[in-house]
C-alpha cells in the first residue's frame, strides 16, 4: 500500500484479468455466486466446478433474485440489500433457501455482499449448505427415532404394569447376580406380608427358611433350565406357610434374570371348614358392597361389588385409604357410623350417598358391625343401592297435618312474613330431630352432619324443647 493508501498491484492485477479469468477466480472462491443488478435482476450467474452435485444456475439469468427464493427467504434478502445499497460498511451474511424447481431440489446458501462494477451491481458470493441441511435433517430424523423408541418403551412398560397388577398369581422378577427382587406386582406383596418398597432391592432367599443366599438362587437356576423339573417346594419366614416356586430364566437388557411366580403349597387343597368357604365365597361374588374398615376409617379390603361401585380399577388400590374419600358428607359421614358401631356394636340403615372415582353419587344404606379380632376391633360395612328405595318411597319426615294446619290457620291473622318465619321453624325443627335420630343423640355429629357449631346446636335444642329428649 502506498502512502496515498492505494493498492498498485491490485490495481494493475484487476485491469489485466479479462471476463472468463475472473469468473473463474471467483468461482474457486464460493460455491456459486450472482451478479445481480440495482432492482434485483440477476445478471450473471456462476458455479463452481468442484461443486458436487453439480448445479445450472442458467436458467435464473434474467429473473428477479427474490423470486428464486422460498417465502421467509424474500425479507431477509431484501433487507441485507438495502443495507448494503444505503452504504452500510459491515453487512452480515445472511442464509436464504431458494424453492425448488423442476430440475433441482430446494437451494440453501450463505450470501455475503459485494461491490461488482460502477453500474451499482452487487455480486453475491455464496456457500453451499447443503450439507448442513443433510446433518440437520438426519439429526432431526434421530430424534424422533429416538422419542419413539422411548414412546414404545414406555408403551411396553405400560403394558407389563398392567398386567402385572391384574394377575392374582404372586410373580417377581429377580436379578440373577446379585439376587434381589427388582420388581414385583401386588399379589407379590400380600403373599409375602411386605410392602413394595421394602420388597424392592432385598434379597429373595432371604424371604424363605433354610435356604442360603446363594443356594436357593442356584436352585431356580438349575429348575428353570430342566424341562423334568417343574417347582421348588419352600417355606416363609415370616409366617412359616409352604410356598411353590415356578422360575424362568431369560436374559435381560444386560444381564441374566429370574421371573418367578409364587404359589401357595396347599391351594388346590378343599378347606375343611366349609363355612368359611362359603363366607369368602359370598364376600367376593355377593351382589351388595362389602368394606372391611379399622376404626380409623382406612379401608382394609372390598369385595369386588364395592371395587364397581367405586368405579375403580383394582381392589389393591383402595387399601389404606379413608372410607370419608367416597362419603358425600365425607369425614361426618364417617365419624357418625364408627361412634354407633363403638357405643352400641352395630348400626342399621344409615342414610347417605356413597361418591364413584369420578365424583358421581349414588343413594345407599349402609349396615355396620363392629368385630372384635386379636389385634384390634374393625368394621364392617354392607352397602345396599337406596336408588330405587328412595324413588318409590314416601319422605319419612313429612311435616304433620297439625303443623300444617296450624300453618294454614295464619293466612290473613298473620303477615306472610311471619308465616314464613313459622314454616321455617317447623322445617328446622323436623331437620334436628331426624339429624339427632341418625347419630343416636350424638350432638356433635349431629352439629356436623347439619353443619351447626355444637353451641348452635344446643340453642335451637332448647328453642324447641328438644333437650331432654333420648
Amino acid at each position: 500500500m502506498t502512502s496515498h493508501g492505494k493498492i498498485e498491484w491490485a490495481e494493475r492485477l484487476i485491469t489485466n484479468l479479462d471476463q472468463a479469468a475472473t469468473a473463474d477466480l471467483i468461482s474457486r472462491l464460493c460455491d456459486f455466486a450472482f451478479v445481480i443488478s440495482r432492482d434485483g435482476e440477476i445478471i450473471q450467474t456462476i458455479c463452481s466446478p468442484f461443486l458436487a452435485p453439480r448445479l445450472d444456475l442458467t436458467p435464473w439469468n434474467g429473473l428477479q433474485f427474490k423470486d428464486t427464493l422460498t417465502k421467509e427467504s424474500i425479507p431477509k434478502f431484501e433487507a441485507r440489500l438495502a443495507e448494503f445499497q444505503g452504504g452500510q460498511k459491515e453487512i452480515r451474511p445472511v442464509e436464504l433457501n431458494h424453492r425448488a424447481t423442476d430440475q433441482q431440489a430446494e437451494l440453501p446458501g450463505r450470501y455475503t455482499y459485494h461491490s461488482a462494477i460502477a453500474d451499482g451491481s452487487t455480486l453475491l458470493l455464496g456457500s453451499d449448505l447443503r450439507p448442513v441441511a443433510e446433518m440437520q435433517q438426519q439429526l432431526v430424523e434421530a430424534q424422533i427415532a429416538l422419542e419413539n423408541d422411548y414412546d414404545a418403551r414406555r408403551e411396553h412398560e405400560i403394558r407389563l404394569r398392567v398386567l402385572m397388577e391384574s394377575s392374582d398369581v404372586a410373580t417377581v422378577f429377580i436379578a440373577l447376580e446379585t439376587g434381589v427382587i427388582s420388581s414385583c406386582n401386588g399379589a407379590a406383596e400380600v403373599l409375602l406380608g411386605r410392602s413394595h418398597n421394602e420388597l424392592i432391592d432385598a434379597s429373595f432367599a432371604s424371604e424363605f427358611e433354610d435356604k442360603g443366599l446363594t443356594g436357593l438362587i442356584d436352585q431356580m437356576v438349575n429348575t428353570a433350565s430342566d424341562a423334568s423339573m417343574k417347582s421348588i417346594l419352600v417355606k416363609s419366614a415370616q409366617g412359616g406357610g409352604s410356598y411353590r416356586l415356578n422360575p424362568t430364566l431369560f436374559r435381560g437388557a444386560t444381564s441374566q434374570m429370574l421371573l418367578c411366580k409364587i404359589e401357595p403349597e396347599d391351594s388346590t387343597v378343599e378347606p375343611v371348614d366349609l363355612l368359611a368357604t362359603h363366607l369368602v365365597s359370598f364376600f367376593h361374588k355377593g351382589v351388595d358392597p362389602i368394606v372391611f374398615v379399622n376404626m380409623s376409617g382406612q379401608i382394609l379390603s372390598v369385595n369386588e361389588a364395592f371395587v364397581s361401585l367405586a368405579n375403580v380399577t383394582h381392589a389393591q388400590t383402595l387399601n389404606g385409604r379413608s372410607m370419608s374419600e367416597f362419603f358425600s358428607r365425607g369425614s361426618v359421614d364417617l365419624n357418625v357410623i364408627l361412634e354407633s358401631a363403638r357405643r352400641n356394636g352395630k348400626m342399621r340403615l344409615y342414610s347417605t350417598k356413597i361418591l364413584n372415582e369420578h365424583g358421581e353419587e349414588r343413594p345407599v344404606e349402609i349396615s355396620t358391625t363392629q368385630i372384635r379380632t386379636e389385634h384390634e376391633p374393625i368394621c364392617v360395612f354392607v352397602l345396599r343401592n337406596a336408588r330405587r328405595v328412595e324413588a318409590i318411597s314416601r319422605p319419612s319426615n313429612q311435616m304433620s297435618e297439625v303443623e300444617a294446619n296450624s300453618v294454614v290457620e295464619l293466612i290473613g291473622s298473620q303477615s306472610l312474613k311471619d308465616i314464613v318465619a313459622r314454616s321455617t321453624d317447623v322445617v328446622e325443627k323436623m331437620c334436628i330431630e331426624t339429624a339427632i335420630g341418625m347419630t343416636s343423640n350424638n350432638r356433635v355429629a349431629a352439629a356436623g352432619m347439619l353443619g351447626l357449631s355444637r353451641q348452635s346446636l344446643y340453642v335451637k335444642l332448647r328453642k324447641y324443647d328438644l333437650v331432654v329428649r333420648d
